[in-house]
C-alpha cells in the first residue's frame, strides 16, 4: 500500500484592488457645426442638438469616436433615441461612418461632413500639419502597414540578385598559363637592375689609387705550401686536394668581400660557390629576397634563402 504524500500548505495572494481614476474634467466650450444646418427644415430639435454635441467631440478634421451612451447621458435621453438621431443626421448628409465597431472594439468611428468634396483622408492630412488628427483604428492600420514586408520590393531585390547569379564571375587571372609569373618577372627585373648598376658603378676595393697598384702586394704562400704538403704520391689524391683548396679560397674571398651576407651560414656559402655561382650573383638575389621576406614579416632559415637564392640565379640564365 503506497504511503499518502502530505499535502503543500500554500497561501492565496490577496485580491488585489482595482482603483478607477476620476474622468478628467471637461474642458470643451465650443462646438463648430456645418453652416448649412442652422437653416435646414428637415433637422428636428432632437438632431440638432445630437449634431451640435457630436460637434463638440470632433477633432480638426471632424473625426470623433464618442460613444452613444456618453451622448444620450449628455443630452439626458436614452441611448435608443440618440442612436435613432445620428442615423438620420448620416442619412442627411452631416455625418459620415469611417469605421464600425468591432466586439469588444472601440466605438463607432463618425466623421462631420463640412465639405463634400473633401474626403476623410484629405481632411487628416491637411490638419495633420498642426495636429495628428487621425483616429485610432487609422494608426493602428498604419502600424499594421508599416510592419508587413514590402512583396513588390521582395520580388524586386530577389530579381536583382537572380541576374547577378546568372552573370558569368570575372576571374582575375593571377597566374599565368605560360610563361613567367609577375613576381619571378619583378624578382628578374631587379637582379638585372642590380647588376647593371654594379657594372657601371665599380666597388672601390677594384678601382685601386695608382700608387697602391704599383705597389707590390705580399704573397701568401701558405694557400701553395698546403697544396704541396697535402698532395700524395697519386695523381688522384692531389687532385682532390687541389680542388679543396680552391674551394676554400672561394669562400675566404666571398666571405671578405660580402661581409652583410651572414644570414647564410658557411656550409651554405660553399654549397652556392661550388655550384658556379659569383659572389655578385648571391648578393644581387638576397637583395631581392630579404626586402620581400622582411615585408611579409617573415625570418627565413638559411635553407629557404638558399632556395630562393638558387630559383632567381637559374630563372635569369
Amino acid at each position: 500500500m503506497n504511503a499518502m504524500t502530505e499535502p503543500t500548505h500554500f497561501t492565496l495572494p490577496k485580491k488585489p484592488k482595482i482603483k478607477e481614476e476620476p474622468l478628467a474634467p471637461d474642458q470643451r466650450k465650443i462646438a463648430v457645426i456645418p453652416i448649412r444646418a442652422c437653416t435646414d427644415p428637415q433637422l428636428t430639435h432632437g438632431m440638432l442638438k445630437s449634431l451640435i454635441l457630436i460637434c463638440s467631440y470632433m477633432n480638426r478634421s471632424g473625426i470623433t469616436w464618442v460613444g452613444q451612451k456618453t451622448m444620450a447621458d449628455r443630452l439626458g435621453i436614452s441611448q435608443q433615441a440618440i442612436s435613432k438621431h445620428l442615423v438620420k443626421l448620416t442619412k442627411a448628409g452631416y455625418l459620415e461612418i469611417l469605421k464600425k465597431p468591432m466586439p469588444g472594439a472601440r466605438h463607432t468611428t463618425w466623421r462631420v461632413i463640412f465639405d463634400k468634396s473633401i474626403s476623410a483622408e484629405d481632411a487628416v492630412s491637411i490638419t495633420s500639419a498642426i495636429e495628428d488628427t487621425r483616429p485610432p483604428y487609422m494608426k493602428e492600420q498604419q502600424a499594421m502597414q508599416a510592419e508587413e514586408a514590402d512583396k513588390e520590393g521582395q520580388a524586386r531585390v530577389a530579381q536583382a540578385i537572380s541576374k547577378v547569379l546568372k552573370q558569368p564571375t570575372k576571374r582575375i587571372k593571377t597566374m599565368p598559363k605560360q610563361g613567367e609569373t609577375i613576381t619571378v618577372k619583378n624578382m628578374k627585373a631587379a637582379i638585372q637592375k642590380a647588376q647593371n648598376k654594379g657594372a657601371q658603378a665599380q666597388p672601390p676595393e677594384v678601382v685601386q689609387p695608382e700608387a697602391q697598384s704599383n705597389q707590390q702586394e705580399p704573397v701568401d704562400n701558405l694557400f701553395k705550401i698546403q697544396l704541396l704538403d697535402v698532395c700524395g704520391t697519386t695523381s688522384e689524391g692531389c687532385r682532390e686536394h687541389i680542388e679543396q683548396g680552391l674551394l676554400s679560397s672561394s669562400v675566404d674571398n666571398f666571405k671578405k668581400e660580402e661581409a652583410d651576407m651572414l644570414v647564410l651560414h658557411n656550409h651554405k656559402v660553399a654549397q652556392l660557390v661550388s655550384d658556379g655561382m659569383s659572389a655578385q650573383q648571391v648578393k644581387d638575389a638576397l637583395e631581392v629576397l630579404l626586402p620581400l621576406y622582411q615585408a611579409e614579416g617573415i625570418t627565413p632559415t638559411s635553407s629557404v634563402l638558399m632556395a630562393g637564392i638558387r630559383q632567381l640565379v637559374a630563372d635569369t640564365r
